[in-house]
């Protein structure tokens, strides 16, 4: 008798614990339109999500940002935008800038690369400006790292299915 009420007990957590667990929730990512503020700097990003479900243990698809990319619009030459990834805690993408600056000479520009890396809960970043040897050797390889903040202005003025895909349900999980 007293092991029929253990495995009673039993049966009933593991069913009640099975009946309580919620589908796999996606992660907010950020989506939308925001201010950017650098020091003397302002500008606009339009961030629009595109992401991929990632598929588990194939029970649940499961909604999560490290299968998305930001796709980042400036509205002004001043910053740049790109294709964000979501590394190590952070949003990041670089972009390469033919005419980073013109040279002292005048005589023609030098290359720079922009690198972004910013974090969607404390909505702050940092950008990083590098050359590298320019201008026959009158401009010294450097790196110019300044922090930046987000800030939300609106949404987006077009509606954007951020899991574009549909993944089968059981089996494979084949996703089109």
């Amino acid at each position: 008798m007293t092991i029929a009420r253990v495995l009673a007990v039993a049966a009933m957590l593991v069913t009640s614990a099975l009946g309580f667990a919620g589908h796999a929730s996606a992660d907010q990512v950020m989506e939308g339109v925001y201010g950017y503020d650098q020091g003397d700097v302002h500008a606009e990003w339009t961030i629009y999500p595109s992401c991929v479900p990632t598929v588990g243990d194939l029970r649940d698809n499961l909604e999560l940002p490290v299968a998305c990319r930001l796709h980042v619009a400036p509205n002004s030459p001043r910053v740049n935008g790109g294709d964000a990834r979501l590394t190590g805690g952070l949003w990041t993408f670089s972009t390469t800038v033919k005419e980073g600056f013109p040279c002292p000479d005048g005589n023609g520009f030098a290359p720079v690369v922009e690198s972004y890396q910013f974090d969607d809960a404390t909505m702050s970043g940092k950008r990083s400006t590098a050359n590298s040897a320019a201008c026959n050797g009158t401009v010294q390889p450097k790196i110019v790292v300044s922090p930046f903040t987000l800030a939300f202005s609106r949404p987006l003025p077009i509606p954007v299915d951020r899991y574009p895909l549909y993944c089968e349900p059981g089996g494979l999980k084949r996703c089109f």
